[in-house]
């Protein structure tokens, strides 16, 4: 369960067992400490010392986001980052073959979940068949491979977007995806979605202890978390396929134009985030790493996902092989 305060003027405090929401300095939800896993504070709202000091006692995520509901902080505890043998493998395994083979599995998961998805939805997934040539692909280091691991992620990502984007309304089709400084309504929703999407595993990355600023797949560049980026790809299509979905609610008035920019209104950010953060609580087939049943929430199996990368780096697995969230024929939601 997540707490929102995207409205002027309100207060989360607490009492000894509960949140406090506060509007108008009137009470109007109380909720234990024990069901939230999420705080989202927005601009023109406040908290209390007490209340963010309960947010560190439950491992509460606490996350700053803009205006428009794009994450821009969170608070973490100390405990993030303990295990310094962790983080030693990590960087040691830039400079190995382990760094190579997780980019390589990375990819093949990325491209097997896309394939996936688009034969679900009626489109010949053999267009991305090209997750063959990976194994052929090979390097000392990570450094000497990823121009072509990219140039197989950008040919794959190019005709996944084609087909992907038929599936959402017409007047939010648009040629071409973009990632940065989008003017459409359509990349700007995907945005946000996979800014949602990676402050969920941006938590995961600091619980398991991984640097997350050092990936594998994506390169080093100043302020990027291609580790997080990394393991987002592996998710990227539940978002998509949510948005699919969702987007079917949605009108031309839900939008509106900044400057040459086409971004969903504000209260409907708010929204749209709600009802991922809601997505992430639904359940999947997926083997928890204490084999606790067959079945998780998504949002369990993206915290897992960094823990089994760092179990592979510490050499207590002997391969990372990383989620596989579809299958043509169950999708990925139960």
């Amino acid at each position: 369960m997540q707490i929102i305060l995207n409205e002027f003027g309100q207060y989360l405090g607490s009492d000894k067992e509960n949140f406090i929401v506060y509007k108008d300095q009137k009470p109007v939800k109380k909720t234990p400490f024990y069901k939230v896993k999420q705080v989202i504070l927005t601009p023109g709202n406040t908290v209390s010392t007490s209340a963010l000091f309960w947010c560190s006692v439950y491992n509460v995520n606490l996350m700053m986001a803009s205006n428009t509901g794009r994450p821009l902080s969170m608070m973490l505890p100390l405990s993030a980052h303990a295990n310094v043998k962790t983080r030693i493998k990590q960087y040691e395994a830039y400079y190995n073959s382990k760094g190579v083979e997780i980019a390589k599995a990375i990819l093949s998961a990325k491209i097997n979940n896309q394939t996936a998805l688009l034969e679900r939805h009626g489109f010949d997934g053999r267009k991305l068949n090209i997750v063959e040539k990976l194994p052929k692909i090979d390097g000392e280091k990570v450094d000497n491979i990823r121009p072509r691991l990219m140039g197989i992620e950008s040919r794959c990502s190019k005709v996944y977007f084609w087909h992907v984007k038929t599936l959402f309304p017409d007047f939010l089709q648009t040629p071409k995806r973009m990632k940065y400084n989008a003017e459409d309504p359509l990349n700007n929703l995907l945005n946000l979605g996979y800014e949602v999407l990676k402050g969920e595993v941006y938590r995961g990355v600091m619980y398991a202890h991984l640097d997350p600023y050092l990936g594998y797949l994506h390169s080093i560049q100043f302020a990027k978390p291609s580790l997080v980026c990394d393991i987002q790809e592996i998710f990227r299509g539940m978002i998509d396929e949510f948005l699919v979905n969702y987007s079917q609610r949605l009108n031309e008035n839900n939008f509106e134009k900044k400057g040459e920019r086409i971004f969903l209104k504000q209260k409907e950010s708010y929204k749209m985030i709600k009802a991922i953060n809601e997505l992430f609580e639904k359940r999947i087939e997926h083997q928890r790493i204490k084999k606790f049943g067959k079945y998780s929430t998504i949002r369990t199996a993206i915290k897992e996902e960094p823990i089994k990368l760092a179990q592979y780096l510490r050499g207590e697995k002997e391969s990372y092989l990383p989620a596989s969230i579809y299958s043509v024929k169950r999708g990925m939601l139960r």
